[in-house]
């Protein structure tokens, strides 16, 4: 096996441990690596001195980071070290809340992964649903699986990485200001090639809501009381770029995780 399979979960969240082990090895991925999450509202202001860049996250996002982004950002970086100190490939990285589908096993296991995942190059799959996918030149990517290109993501509870993305993308989040999240910038900033899974083929627990997502939403409702006129700017270009360019000559494609999907998953077929 060429592929490691990351689990990030707080150490003393044992119940969602539990959870996510037992759906693994039904779905017959093993063996596991448990990495230790970071709890970010434990963290002292002198470790968030040390671990953040708080000016950096202001210049990106016009806030700092919450708590629960800065442990999140940390946590996934463990990840990053966890595969680079391996002799493994690639890397399946998983937060505990994530409901995979059973075939993720044979993708992983798959010589179209193979290929892809072990070039020299930092590249990412994102495996969850998208926000908006180029639906023109998509790639077979075995089964009924196709690989696109990515124009809008966010959400990190199951993505595959190669190495040479998880040494970029620990360089650029060192000392933590983005997201774990944020793929646009890690596209931007280390050059990470990221595509998508069309259909996707894991989404996450809905009766455990991510404190993360919460805490999220509430400082972006507060931001967008007072959005300063470059954040507006640049929501209005990508808007602009959409329907000038991307909409009409590579199409889009929004992705979304059917209701139920925890209680029972199920094949998506592709359009």
């Amino acid at each position: 096996m060429n592929y490691a399979v990351l689990v990030i979960n707080l150490p003393d969240a044992a119940e969602r441990r539990e959870r996510i082990l037992a759906h693994l090895e039904e779905v017959g991925l093993t063996p596991i690596e448990m990495i230790a999450a970071v709890r970010g509202a434990s963290l002292s202001a002198e470790d968030r001195g040390r671990l953040a860049d708080d000016r950096r996250s202001r210049e990106r996002y016009g806030r700092t980071l919450t708590a629960g982004e800065l442990g999140c950002s940390l946590s996934h970086v463990r990840a990053y070290e966890a595969l680079l100190a391996s002799e493994r490939s690639f890397a399946l990285v998983l937060e505990d809340d994530a409901v995979l589908l059973p075939d993720v096993r044979d993708l992983l296991a798959s010589a179209h992964m193979a290929e892809w995942m072990n070039a020299p190059s930092p590249r990412l799959v994102l495996m969850t649903p998208i926000r908006s996918l180029l639906v023109r030149g998509r790639t077979p990517f075995g089964a009924h699986y196709r690989l696109a290109r990515v124009r809008r993501a966010w959400e990190g509870y199951g993505y595959v990485i190669n190495r040479a993305a998880a040494e970029v993308m620990r360089r650029v989040n060192s000392p933590c200001w983005l997201s774990a999240d944020d793929w646009v910038a890690y596209r931007k900033l280390g050059g990470v090639d990221v595509r998508g899974l069309d259909p996707f083929c894991i989404g996450y627990l809905e009766t455990a809501p991510s404190q993360l997502e919460t805490d999220r939403r509430t400082v972006e409702t507060d931001r967008n009381r007072s959005r300063n006129v470059r954040m507006r700017f640049d929501k209005w270009c990508r808007q602009l770029g959409d329907a000038l360019y991307y909409r009409p000559v590579w199409g889009l494609k929004r992705q979304k995780m059917p209701a139920g999907w925890s209680r029972a998953p199920y094949r998506l077929e592709s359009e």
